[in-house]
């Protein structure tokens, strides 16, 4: 008994510490006791008296896939938290998941021997009910927060809140840059939203540096670049359908055509991205950010200059020159995909994964949710939407 209650002291110290220290340095204008207020009064509405006494723990940030530096990502948690405890006025219990680690070592080394397992009785008693999910992304140079409660018995959302828009500083980012599937799916909103009376767009040339040697890395990024800004263009009010197609070449452009041409350059662990939409008379508008070097496939060559096989473990992938787009541009082609991908984001939510909002859209989370599935059923994580991954999908959830 002494025991547990020295594990409970060390639990609650933990929030106290990690309270304090977060109050220190958050994002301007982040109120947290709105989105304590918004999850609470959700819990209480969609799970009545059971409401009281659930266990609730707030998920932390993956480091590799948040678009802000770690540090900041893990304070907006602790202000969540420390809103969260004092408008519960202990109605609830709130588990400190990132504590487990240092409290079980520390358990261990005090154990005494006996009938029962210290350390199976903190476990037992570190479940939680109630997951708490931030969601943050980058626009322009803000950042949009928000924050969803799920059951984790069946993975049901409970409660959500409102987005908050706070301005990004220097000091939020990431020291190494951004996930490279987020980066894609940042450039290419940035981009289409940045152009005036856009009616098609050409993928043309990406180029190492300003070498005009291919490299598969470039060609990879082409593809990748037209699927998200396909996926961007679906958002843009328009009354006519938005082509997006492979194509090289340097000629003159027609006005609403407009084409992205690119470079990237080795920073050591991280790959600069430079991307910009070209219209008539040369007018552009560019993107440019740093990218985890290690977030992008290790068998995708970077560097022309360095053969593949210099690199220990990591098989070269065969490359060909781009063929030219032939998939259908048309409205119900259009249609057709935000349906396949809402269903994949229904089926992946209903075994358990977490792609963000079911509205047909392939963001980085549900890239994030696909590869998490591939990994896990044994297949290459490339997080892309294929029917081969729907049926499997549909195997799965039956």
């Amino acid at each position: 008994m002494n025991l547990f209650i020295r594990a409970t002291v060390i639990i609650s110290a933990s929030f106290v510490l990690l309270s304090a220290t977060a109050n220190a340095g958050t994002i301007n204008g982040w109120i947290a006791d709105r989105f304590a207020d918004e999850i609470l009064s959700g819990i209480a509405g969609s799970q009545g008296a059971e409401a009281d006494k659930l266990r609730i723990a707030v998920k932390a940030f993956a480091p590799d896939t948040t678009p802000i530096s770690a540090r900041v990502a893990n304070e907006l948690n602790a202000d969540l938290l420390t809103a969260l405890m004092n408008k519960s006025e202990g109605r609830h219990v709130f588990v400190a998941r990132e504590a487990l680690k240092p409290l079980l070592r520390d358990v261990s080394q005090i154990a005494l021997p006996g009938p029962h397992d210290p350390v199976e009785s903190v476990l037992k008693n570190a479940r939680a009910d109630i997951l708490v999910i931030g969601s943050i992304r980058r626009s322009r140079g803000d950042v949009i927060l928000s924050y969803k409660a799920v059951k984790t018995f069946d993975g049901a959302v409970v409660a959500s809140t409102q987005s908050q828009r706070f301005p990004l500083r220097d000091a939020d980012l990431p020291a190494s840059g951004l996930d490279f599937d987020q980066a894609l799916a940042a450039a290419a909103r940035y981009l289409v939203q940045r152009v005036d009376g856009l009616d098609a767009i050409q993928i043309g040339k990406i180029y190492f540096r300003n070498e005009e040697e291919p490299t598969p890395f470039a060609s990879y990024l082409r593809d990748r670049m037209a699927d998200e800004l396909r996926q961007s263009v679906t958002g843009v009010v328009s009354a006519t359908e938005i082509p997006v197609a492979l194509k090289d070449g340097s000629g003159e452009l027609d006005d609403g055509i407009y084409r992205l041409i690119g470079n990237y350059w080795l920073l050591g662990d991280s790959v600069e991205l430079s991307l910009s939409l070209r219209g008539r008379n040369g007018v552009a508008v560019t993107w440019r950010e740093k990218v985890r070097r290690r977030t992008i496939p290790a068998a995708l060559a970077l560097d022309p200059k360095v053969p593949q096989h210099s690199r220990p473990g990591v098989a070269a992938l065969p490359w060909s020159p781009p063929q030219p787009d032939t998939r259908l541009t048309t409205n119900q082609a259009r249609v057709q995909g935000l349906e396949t991908v809402a269903e994949a984001q229904r089926l992946l939510q209903s075994l358990g994964y977490d792609p963000g909002p079911v509205d047909g859209f392939l963001t980085a989370q549900t890239r994030q949710a696909i590869m998490a599935f591939q990994r896990n059923n044994g297949s290459g994580p490339d997080g892309r939407m294929t029917r081969a991954l729907v049926g499997e999908l549909r195997t799965k959830s039956r």
